[in-house]
């Protein structure tokens, strides 16, 4: 079995992070959003949360997939 190179285990890393933000905005956003229904009373405030929370980490994943397109197409330049 041939072993890794470091570039590909750093690559799945990042693929990695960016596959559990969503689920991670998702809860952040249902876990602000039942703080302030439990402090204002209105229960719509966990499903605005979940979708702010949907589409901010939909947000995150775009700018980071086209922050490594942008890489693949000039690697010359320093990454940041």
């Amino acid at each position: 079995m041939p072993t890794p190179s470091g570039k590909s285990l750093l690559t799945g890393g990042k693929y990695l992070a960016l596959a559990t933000a969503l689920p991670g905005y998702v809860v952040a956003g249902f876990l602000l959003g039942a703080f302030a229904d439990h402090g204002l009373h209105w229960p719509v405030l966990r499903a605005i949360g979940v979708i702010l929370g949907t589409f901010t980490g939909l947000g995150q994943i775009v700018r980071e997939l086209l922050r490594d397109e942008k890489r693949a197409q000039n690697p010359k330049e320093p990454s940041k």
